[in-house]
């Protein structure tokens, strides 16, 4: 009965949006959009046709609408962890199966849901979203404060849902999210280099943003295998929760210490002052694992991030694992491979 209330609820907030939701072209031809939206809405246009064409990622009506919102994103997104082990929860929903997340437009309900959780024992993460895809069921509308993204991160906003829309293995949720981080990384940066230049300054940035990227996810993982070191090594609740805030404090002091000797930007500086919990770390290692499986098979075959998102397809309609099935295609022969 939860469930159902649940998805009536959130059904009818996306419902809503979609029902505000104007046909881009038609807003073109009225002639009420400004100068910066109809900005907004060639580069979306051509980032859609970079994603199709290039790379034969699922091009459907998605992001060829528009949303006029005064938000600055779109849903509140709940996810949880025990608060003294790394055991997610998750939630089963019709035709996606389980999920580590439950998704909210009512910020109040996702945080009714947190503290429901955090009362069962449960370390809770509550954060924004900016988009979602609804893997091609429906038309997933561009909104309003997507305007203010800049071109690297508009178009792996789009290549990461239009990923989504692509290939989804059902009920393995870190596969399907970091194909689609890797489409996204990888796609945007083959559109900046296509549109600016490989020695643009456009271009240039990307590799900062990445280098800190890639800084910042160690600084998790280390973090991570710490905290799963002790789980696995103290026998008492107690212990392990003493244990948790120590390696918190430690990982903190010295981020902020070791800051500008390991990172470019300001972007991740924050981490050293923020509320940590399971939670918090397990969002990032769900979003951002270890993406160089992916990276060494682009390389296999030799950029070709078409080829890649057809193994992606097999992998995920192949039974069981679907990371298994990537680790066998970098594992056999290349002409056996092209021959499977």
């Amino acid at each position: 009965l939860f469930d159902g209330s649940y998805l009536v609820r959130q059904g009818l907030g996306y419902l809503a949006m979609q029902a505000r939701a104007r046909d881009i072209e038609n807003l073109r031809r009225d002639g009420r959009a400004d100068a910066e939206t109809l900005a907004f809405f060639d580069r979306l246009k051509e980032i859609r046709s970079f994603a199709g064409e290039e790379f034969g990622l699922t091009v459907n009506s998605s992001f060829s609408r528009y949303v006029a919102t005064d938000r600055a994103y779109l849903v509140d997104v709940v996810s949880a962890v025990r608060d003294d082990s790394f055991e997610r929860h998750t939630w089963r929903y019709p035709v996606l199966g389980r999920l580590f997340y439950r998704g909210f437009y009512d910020r109040a309900g996702a945080y009714r849901e947190a503290a429901k959780l955090r009362n069962t024992g449960f370390d809770v993460l509550v954060r924004p979203v900016r988009a979602f895809s609804s893997l091609g069921f429906f038309s997933d509308p561009a909104y309003s404060f997507m305007r203010g993204y800049g071109e690297y991160e508009l178009a792996n906003l789009i290549f990461h849902e239009q990923m989504h829309a692509t290939v989804w293995a059902e009920g393995q949720n870190e596969f399907n999210e970091e194909i689609a981080t890797f489409v996204g990384e990888v796609g945007a940066e083959r559109y900046i280099a296509r549109k600016y230049g490989a020695d643009s300054e456009e271009y240039r940035s990307i590799y900062r943003l990445r280098a800190d990227r890639d800084a910042f996810r160690e600084v998790i993982r280390s973090v991570h295998s710490d905290l799963q070191a002790a789980y696995d090594s103290l026998a008492s609740r107690d212990a392990r929760l003493a244990a948790k805030w120590d390696i918190f404090g430690d990982a903190q002091a010295e981020f902020a210490e070791k800051y500008d000797e390991l990172f470019f930007t300001d972007r991740y500086r924050g981490f050293a002052e923020a509320t940590l919990s399971n939670a918090y770390i397990d969002s990032y290692m769900k979003y951002s694992g270890d993406l160089g499986p992916y990276y060494r098979l682009l390389e296999r075959y030799e950029g070709d991030l078409g080829t890649v998102i057809d193994l992606f397809r097999v992998a995920a309609s192949a039974p069981g694992d679907a990371r298994g099935y990537v680790a066998s295609f970098l594992q056999l022969e290349p002409d056996a491979s092209e021959s499977s």
